[in-house]
């Protein structure tokens, strides 16, 4: 899965190379279209909520995941890569993780368990921000990272509009898949602190 995301990535850069330079051209800022992306995942809560129809929500995920892949591209044409658009830019995308992840409660999914998915990839991304501050480059490491967690989010959108028991064997395995993701994070932070003793 991280291979096919990883050349998902290499291939997504021809696209948003262009697009990129283009928006450079018009004077639109990185933070922009970070914030864009942001306001996209509310209202895909918001929508989701007011119709119940999981193919528009996966249409709003795509086009906010898009704002979110091109907002970075933008600022390395622009060359104004920074530590805000970085704050920001990490910042919105627990918000985002949060809005694309709770409406699955009106589908009728254990909001419990979703409550549980939320705090599992909030936990994910914390670990890899902790990770980083003490030298550990974690980008890689564990089975799901915020790219498959958002593609396993849209296949479960996708189910349920073909088959809700499809759809609830999905949510169940990105549970777990995120379980051992902390688990595979945790444990490869406590070795590096270790071999560093």
């Amino acid at each position: 899965m991280v291979k096919l995301i990883t050349r998902l990535r290499k291939q997504s850069k021809k696209l948003l190379t262009p697009i990129a330079k283009a928006l450079s051209r018009s004077g639109v800022s990185p933070n922009v279209i970070t914030s864009i992306g942001l306001i996209l995942s509310m209202i895909y809560a918001l929508v989701i909520y007011l119709t119940r129809n999981p193919l528009v929500g996966v249409l709003i995920i795509a086009i906010s995941s898009f704002m979110d892949a091109l907002d970075g591209e933008v600022a390395r044409v622009l060359g104004k890569a920074s530590p805000l658009g970085a704050f920001l830019d990490s910042s919105f995308d627990r918000l985002e993780d949060t809005f694309f992840i709770t409406p699955l409660v009106f589908f009728d999914f254990s909001p419990f368990l979703v409550s549980i998915l939320i705090g599992l990839s909030l936990t994910i991304s914390y670990l890899r921000a902790k990770a980083e501050l003490v030298g550990y480059k974690m980008e890689g490491r564990g089975i799901i990272e915020r790219g498959e967690r958002i593609i396993a989010i849209v296949i479960i959108l996708i189910a349920l509009y073909l088959n809700k028991e499809i759809s609830i064997i999905l949510f169940y395995v990105l549970i777990i898949l995120s379980i051992v993701t902390v688990i595979q994070r945790f444990l490869a932070v406590i070795q590096s602190l270790k071999d560093k003793l």
